[in-house]
């Protein structure tokens, strides 16, 4: 992680990474979440999605690219200074938005202290939870309706007051900035952060593709929900199926006791 990252990341809460995949890698992806895909009756808000949402689960079971995004070496060397060295993959999956859809209200916010949802700086070292990498399968423009945030609110230390709450974190309100990104490229942000989106534009479905990273002594969803199926973990070599290891960090068994190699 550079220094430019480590300022850029601090400032913000996130951090556009680009050339992360080709544009093969994204037209791979996209065929294989339509192919996956499903509608969703409601939005995660509870809105009537109306045929404008879909989503996609199981992604590392539909092969490549998404299983070479795992430890992806441009990602890790973001989330291993951010989190911590030993990462795990809590959940992988997909949201597909149609033109006109419901938005996705601004959450987070608010560094609590829970050992899912903090951030502070202590030396030289960032020191932040559960992590979510966003993948942009197709170019776009802040004015698209990808991924919005509060830069900086990853930092605060204040609920927002109850009153105040649909005027501050309103998508096109004054706090709100919506961030373009390139095919290919990821945006790594702390889940401390507010964000959201706001309602697709575009004529192409927004194909967005959500991994979502924690230290691997902590664990915020239910794992067996979460995990890749047990034929696609035989499959993986021991430097990626490490990522989906139980939850500790010391005493474990007599031959892992530090979780520092797959699980059988």
């Amino acid at each position: 992680m550079t220094a430019t990252q480590k300022y850029l990341f601090d400032l913000q809460g996130y951090l556009l990474v680009e050339d992360v995949l080709t544009d093969q890698q994204c037209e791979t992806a996209k065929r294989k979440i339509t192919e996956r895909m499903q509608p969703l009756e409601k939005t995660p808000n509870g809105y009537d999605a109306n045929g404008t949402w879909h989503a996609a689960w199981g992604l590392l079971d539909a092969g490549e690219p998404f299983l070479s995004l795992i430890d992806h070496p441009r990602l890790t060397e973001v989330l291993t200074e951010i989190i911590g060295p030993k990462l795990r993959l809590e959940i992988t999956y997909s949201f597909v938005r149609s033109k006109g859809c419901p938005q996705f209200e601004m959450h987070g916010g608010h560094r609590g202290g829970r050992v899912n949802f903090r951030y502070h700086v202590q030396g030289d070292r960032i020191f932040t939870g559960l992590t979510v990498v966003s993948f942009t399968l197709q170019d776009i423009a802040e004015e698209d309706g990808g991924f919005a945030c509060i830069p900086g609110s990853h930092k605060c230390d204040f609920h927002v007051p109850p009153e105040d709450h649909k005027r501050l974190f309103a998508i096109d309100g004054p706090l709100v900035r919506n961030i373009a990104a390139p095919k290919g490229s990821a945006i790594i942000f702390t889940e401390t952060l507010a964000h959201g989106a706001a309602s697709w534009q575009g004529d192409e479905p927004r194909y967005g593709v959500f991994y979502k990273y924690n230290d691997r002594a902590a664990t915020y969803g239910y794992r067996p929900y979460r995990l890749p199926s047990k034929e696609t973990l035989a499959q993986l070599p021991p430097e990626k199926r490490i990522f989906f290891n139980g939850t500790w960090e010391a005493f474990g068994p007599e031959d892992n006791p530090h979780n520092e190699h797959a699980e059988a």
